[in-house]
């Protein structure tokens, strides 16, 4: 009987993989090409990744419907055993193992509370690690966040009975004593996070802390999409729909913990890890269709692993249709965070690359006012410059690489204003385009156009937004107080050495308190500009030297020697509007001449009281 089941369950398998075979093949004839001349390789059994560092640095010598379903069928071709021998091992850490045993618990924990007459219908519950932390754990990488798949019930589900099973007495204790030193948090609590789709939250999940590690549990599932949304209908499915539906081949990677053992049900995802390869799992058109922020998902995957992206999925990526799908089908907060994300990442160059090389520059960074664009045909050569910037090349010379240096720890000295360098250079192009004409409906100025950009297509924070205004309103003058400062006649700083650092001390202050990075800003206009890098960093060293040799580094934070209170008493004069040009009055006196002390900047004051109208 067991062999005749095992028959059974066999020919079932095949009769499934046939019929889906047979209509993949007759609906997609790309498709046929890539079953008939499948693109992966067989690992030998004895592959074996690092745990300390990548597993995979060597090398080995018509659309679809409307509305569609993953499919359900097995893998395609391959036998279990095969694959056992195929796929590489995953080694656990003991928080991981103990995590992994304390799951499997709670799993045999539920079963047994089904009654007993219902055994014969008792569905096993298969538990998977999904996703990130599998592509992490291949590629050597440490990670904290696990996503945890469930075969036959909600995330929420399967919280409530953890729950319930480290309430009885004995049993976490029992799971403490397995962990190293240390490392003995218990769960702290148990979160349910409803369903919300404009949020990327299909489906309802829990998430919870465990010896210190970020759990979410979620129910495998499928997903059906509609053709103006792209939020899903979300239900149960199994493993192989659950995998086919992710984004990426390497994002499709599970580790089975009934079996401990890796699964690769795409039966790509090794395969593209190794070669360092990005693609979908589905057919790439539809793939983005349904969900175009997928296109931005990838760019950042492709960029922070240092992947490719392969052909196929690139031309999905490009094409129109796509485009106008992810502006309107995607709200602007969810750009805003891929992006933000691609800019904190390791190769922020790399995805600004992307994007500039799969056209998508006036998709991201569009302009809903009117029909102006910004020129992108120099934009490589500010994200260029800054990469070189902050990361110098190996053929720079000695000299180079020590001005850089020494600018680079003025302008961007820690990853916070590396983080918003970058920031200013994927908004370069629309810093340059003058701003709209007239006012707006407060009788206001209209903002800079990259604040304008920004704000409206990205919905973009005030700390950026800000830093934009500052940097597109000042950036010329930067560029113009800096070639003067050492032209042979110059035009706008003239008098003594004196007034001139008085002068440019109150330029700097109208540049505001982010004056650093609009002077990155201007180098990297100058570069677009056509000059040669290295001399913008030596005229700009030239610069920032100067400027910190006259003790003008930190001038924005300078403050009247004076307060308000001692003015109006010298000046005999009640509280008005004259105070704030007084107090500009003090501050240039002090930078005119930065000894001074209180009783002279206030006789200076006095012998000026009917410029201030008093």
């Amino acid at each position: 009987m067991p062999k005749l089941r095992t028959l059974e369950t066999f020919l079932e398998a095949c009769r499934s993989y046939s019929t889906f075979a047979l209509a993949r093949l007759q609906a997609r004839p790309t498709l046929q090409r890539r079953l008939s001349n499948p693109p992966f390789n067989t690992f030998p059994a004895t592959w074996r990744p690092s745990m300390r560092g990548s597993a995979f640095d060597s090398d080995f010598p018509e659309r679809a419907t409307k509305r569609r379903r993953i499919s359900t069928s097995p893998v395609r071709g391959r036998s279990k055993q095969a694959m056992d021998n195929a796929h590489p091992t995953i080694q656990l850490t003991p928080i991981e193992s103990t995590l992994r045993t304390l799951l499997l618990d709670v799993a045999k924990y539920i079963h047994e509370k089904v009654p007993e007459s219902n055994e014969s219908n008792r569905p096993e519950t298969v538990l998977r690690f999904t996703g990130g932390w599998v592509r992490d754990k291949l590629l050597g990488v440490d990670s904290h966040d696990i996503d945890v798949g469930i075969s036959n019930m909600t995330g929420y589900q399967f919280g409530k009975h953890l729950k319930q099973y480290l309430d009885i007495p004995r049993n976490l204790e029992q799971y403490r004593q397995a962990l190293p030193n240390g490392e003995k948090d218990a769960v702290v609590s148990l979160h349910k996070i409803e369903a919300n789709p404009e949020k990327s939250k299909h489906l309802e999940t829990v998430t919870t802390k465990i010896f210190g590690l970020d759990i979410d549990l979620v129910n495998l599932r499928k997903e059906t999409y509609s053709e103006d949304s792209r939020n899903p209908q979300m239900e149960f499915g199994t493993a192989v729909e659950d995998a086919l539906r992710r984004d990426a081949t390497i994002n499709a990677l599970f580790y089975n913990l009934n079996e401990s053992r890796l699964e690769d049900l795409t039966q790509r995802g090794l395969y593209d890890m190794k070669k360092k390869i990005i693609r979908t799992p589905m057919e790439p058109y539809q793939t983005f269709k349904d969900d175009p922020l997928r296109v931005l998902r990838l760019i950042r995957f492709a960029s922070r692993l240092g992947y490719q992206i392969e052909s196929e999925t690139e031309a999905a990526m490009q094409n129109e249709d796509i485009g106008v799908a992810l502006k309107l089908k995607i709200s602007k907060e969810r750009v805003w965070a891929e992006l933000d994300k691609m800019l904190r990442g390791p190769d922020p160059r790399g995805a600004l690359h992307f994007i500039d090389r799969l056209g998508l520059y006036h998709t991201i960074f569009a302009n809903h006012q009117d029909e102006v664009t910004a020129d992108t045909s120099t934009w490589s050569l500010a994200y260029n410059a800054l990469a070189r910037f902050l990361h110098p090349n190996p053929e720079d010379g000695p000299e180079l690489k020590a001005l850089t240096e020494r600018l680079r720890q003025i302008l961007v000295p820690d990853a916070t204003s590396t983080y918003y360098a970058w920031i200013i250079a994927a908004f370069a192009p629309w810093c340059s385009v003058p701003k709209r004409a007239g006012r707006d409906g407060k009788n206001k100025s209209f903002p800079e156009r990259a604040v304008e950009v920004a704000r409206e297509s990205l919905r973009s924070d005030n700390k950026t937004l800000n830093l934009l205004r500052d940097g597109a309103a000042h950036y010329e003058d930067i560029i113009e107080c800096k070639s003067d400062l050492f032209a042979e006649k110059p035009t706008t700083l003239i008098g003594t050495p004196a007034e001139v650092r008085q002068q440019v001390g109150l330029r700097i202050r109208s540049w505001n308190k982010d004056w650093k990075l609009c002077v990155v800003l201007a180098m990297l206009q100058e570069v677009m500009q056509g000059r040669d890098f290295t001399e913008v960093i030596q005229e700009y060293d030239r610069f920032l030297a100067y400027i910190v040799e006259k003790d003008l580094e930190n001038v924005c934070e300078l403050r009247p020697i004076v307060n308000g209170g001692d003015i109006m008493k010298s000046l005999d004069a009640k509280k008005g509007p004259w105070m704030s040009k007084a107090t500009a009055m003090v501050l240039e006196w002090q930078l005119l001449h930065p000894e001074t002390d209180e009783e002279t900047v206030l006789k200076q004051l006095f012998e000026r009281r009917a410029e201030l109208g008093l």
